[in-house]
């Protein structure tokens, strides 16, 4: 995005430093500057700031953080309505699509170019002035990051709707583009037609022109992964798509509406305002989250204080307070006994008035400072385990009622992971043998004896979220805007380049050769070097091919969009390839290996497959492939090795190989771990194809092969690069005992395909230069 240093200034009391010592700091601590023309900035913003950086007053947030100013705060003023104005009619029908809505209509307007300081203020950013109307939904767009609109009201028919398109619908854009909708679109309607792509892109039906005289100024909030796909689907991108797409908070939506009734009356002072529509079906709240000083010191390997903490989100403009976490939840625990069950309740939305079991244990711990999965079986997998002696303040215990609709794998924490017990019910342990949780049974929440609660539930763990639930902590309450910042590593961030991660120092980690190798890794290179050694080449082939259980949702190819569920269809088709290659390769056989993951449904897992063949139809290698995994056996000291055998010809056999090294033994030692140094050269191969010719001549005593192959390769120059021999014989012609010598030479250059005639030349003179030395070329 582009930035006007003189913008910038608008929103921060102190005078900026230079331009040039802007770009510095901000590419030093929180983004890349791409490029300074004059007074502008090109600042590349990361998607996971969009959210609040994507204005003026954003940066300008951002500057006075890194630089320690103070931002200028400013509110548009509430200004009563012209009770003679019609207030538009606006209905949300899905408002899991449209978050916010509001709409105001303005009377008595005259469209006009704007006023120097407007005009200015959009080329300074290099965007061109319309007129005063949409200049101000442009300017407070750049400004403070909310997205406007703006229609003709005489254009709009009844009421105003923010709902699905329907298949078939038409449009004509702004930018005179007709588009046919597909039904998965969100729209802004009239009664009669679309209005708009919601949060995309306007349509031609409402523009504002020279003679349009009243106004309806929209501000909104819509889905993001919604705004996404109907921007891809029409392929149109915009300014304000870019920003929704990326997320944003519904609190800025009122202030942009209120920032455009003021320009408007600044513009046009006779212009009479409606009364304000604002349709907020689920009003946001404020995100908690903490860390601790230890958590953060930790994480960055710094030695930073409680002051240097307290500073750092002071100058980032988070409220945040310090708490003992176990006393903050022993007075909450007293204060939600007795609130209601309700299933599926929200810990963010539904917390302290309603709860179920997984949802009070989640919200007691962020009231707290403290991050912790929504649902019960990923409350499992997150917590440390526990045995029943250990419980203590705050530990949860996982139960399985019985009823059948329980977790047997994480959800969301780690897809995957198995709790074979299942879990669909937690509490929370209060001490002296007591429990609080969330029940549908009773209806809201109580305090049983862990005796009781076990009785009708059975128990299948115990978890620790934390090990000193007393440390104190930062509570943190997360501005709207920053929907970067969920979880304490997040928080960890923003120290850490606040204060600058030049500022830690450099400590090397003691490392201790008494771990234990990684099993999988030392087996497989164990079997590498055995494949190594007996000519074999390691391949890499692609996870994803035209075959599969897995589909991804947007394949890079039509014949990639599957994750593959073997790695044998990859070599043999390394196999297929190479053969073609082999005389480049100077191999009359190929033979490849990979290790790899494979995916179906149920599972990921480590396999290996190996593959061989000549090109020969006659030709059988199982009895080699055998005694090769004969010679892995025995380096493994382990049993045969099971493998399934996917092709004969070529013979392409496969393992499951975390299967197999099951039975074998955990290692203790690398054993020759370090075997040397190793010095490769790396050679530059080349991208164009090569080209065969074969020879073959009579050649006297006297003359041996060493002979011949040094007159081909002087007269073959640089254009040969490998000449295999791959026939002799020696026999009796008239009298004289003769060898024959066959030769296959490979031609290929580095710079250009080549062509027949100038093979045709070279072998010319390599005959030639043959013939002159005695030899008889057949």
């Amino acid at each position: 995005m582009k930035f006007s240093y003189r913008w910038l200034q608008d929103h921060i009391v102190e005078k900026l430093p230079p331009v040039e010592q802007v770009e510095d700091v901000l590419s030093r601590k929180s983004l890349e500057v791409e490029d300074i023309a004059g007074d502008t900035l090109e600042v590349k913003v990361l998607p996971h700031r969009q959210h609040d950086i994507l204005s003026h007053r954003g940066l300008a947030r951002e500057l006075a953080t890194l630089f320690g100013f103070t931002n200028k705060t400013s509110k548009a003023p509430e200004i009563p309505a012209d009770t003679s104005v019609r207030v538009p009619e606006v209905v949300i029908e899905d408002s899991k699509r449209c978050f916010r809505y509001l709409a105001v209509r303005v009377d008595n307007v005259t469209v006009a170019g704007s006023p120097t300081w407007l005009r200015e203020k959009l080329e300074s950013v290099e965007q061109r002035s319309i007129n005063n109307v949409v200049d101000i939904t442009n300017f407070i767009m750049n400004d403070m990051g909310q997205p406007m609109h703006a229609f003709d009201a005489d254009k709009v028919v009844g009421k105003i709707s923010v709902r699905i398109a329907r298949a078939g619908e038409t449009m004509t854009t702004l930018d005179d583009r007709a588009l046919t909708l597909q039904g998965t679109e969100t729209v802004i309607a009239d009664d009669e037609s679309v209005l708009a792509l919601a949060g995309v892109k306007g349509g031609k039906k409402a523009i504002v022109d020279e003679r349009t005289t009243s106004i309806i100024f929209e501000s909104a909030n819509f889905d993001p992964t919604i705004t996404r796909k109907t921007s891809d689907l029409h392929n149109i991108r915009t300014d304000s798509s870019k920003r929704y797409e990326a997320g944003m908070t519904s609190e800025f939506a009122q202030e942009g509406i209120l920032r455009a009734i003021e320009l408007i009356r600044g513009v046009v002072p006779e212009c009479r305002v409606s009364a304000i529509v604002d349709l907020y079906p689920r009003k946001e709240v404020h995100y908690k989250t903490g860390v601790s000083l230890a958590e953060v010191n930790s994480l960055l390997g710094s030695s930073y204080s409680t002051k240097d903490i307290e500073e750092t989100l002071s100058s980032l403009h988070f409220v945040f307070e310090k708490i003992d976490p176990q006393e903050k939840i022993k007075t909450l625990v007293e204060k939600v006994v007795g609130v209601p069950y309700k299933s599926g309740a929200s810990v963010l939305y539904d917390g302290g008035s309603a709860f179920d079991c997984s949802s009070l244990v989640a919200w007691l711990y962020k009231e707290a400072g403290i991050g912790v999965p929504r649902i019960s079986v990923d409350q499992y997998v997150f917590v440390h385990r526990i045995e029943k002696d250990e419980l203590r303040f705050g530990d949860i215990i996982f139960a399985n009622t019985g009823e059948g609709n329980f977790y047997t794998e994480s959800v969301d924490y780690l897809p995957l992971s198995k709790v074979p017990e299942g879990v669909d019910h937690v509490a929370m342990y209060l001490g002296n043998e007591n429990v609080l949780h969330a029940t549908k049974v009773a209806g809201d929440v109580v305090a049983d004896s862990l005796d009781e609660f076990s009785k009708t539930r059975k128990i299948v763990g115990y978890g620790r979220v934390v090990n000193n639930l007393s440390e104190e902590r930062f509570m943190v309450t997360v501005p709207f805007e920053r929907l970067d910042i969920r979880i304490k590593e997040d928080l960890i961030e923003e120290v850490g380049r606040v204060m600058g991660y030049d500022t830690i120092r450099a400590v090397l980690p003691q490392l201790s050769p008494k771990g234990l190798p990684h099993k999988r890794l030392f087996y497989e290179n164990k079997i590498k070097k055995v494949l190594l050694g007996k000519g074999f080449s390691e391949i890499y082939t692609y996870t994803f091919g035209d075959k599969g259980e897995v589909a991804i949702v947007k394949g890079l190819a039509l014949d990639k969009e599957k994750l593959r569920t073997n790695l044998g269809d990859g070599v043999l088709g390394a196999l297929q390839m190479n053969l073609r290659n082999a005389p480049l390769l100077g191999v009359s056989t190929v033979k490849v290996f990979e290790f790899g993951n494979v995916f179906t449904h149920d599972k990921e897992w480590r396999s290996f497959s190996l593959g061989i063949d000549d090109g020969k139809k006659k030709s059988n290698f199982v009895a080699e492939v055998d005694a090769l995994l004969t010679v892995i056996k025995d380096e493994l000291r382990g049993e045969n090795v099971p493998f399934t055998a996917l092709s004969t010809k070529p013979y392409v056999i496969e393992v499951d190989f975390d299967k197999y090294i099951e039975s074998l033994p955990q290692p203790v030692s690398y054993e020759n771990l370090v075997e040397g140094q190793i010095d490769l050269v790396y050679k530059s191969f080349s991208i164009y194809p090569f080209m065969l010719r074969d020879i073959a001549m009579w050649a006297t005593e006297g003359i041996t092969q060493e002979d011949i192959l040094a007159i081909i390769r002087t007269e073959g120059g640089t254009l040969l690069v490998r000449a295999n021999l791959f026939d002799v014989f020696t026999k009796e012609v008239e009298g004289v005992s003769k060898t024959s010598y066959a030769f296959n030479l490979v031609f290929l250059s580095h710079e250009r395909t080549l062509s027949d005639d100038e093979i045709n030349e070279v072998m010319a003179r390599i005959t030639k230069a043959l013939s002159v030395k005695g030899l008889e070329v057949r």
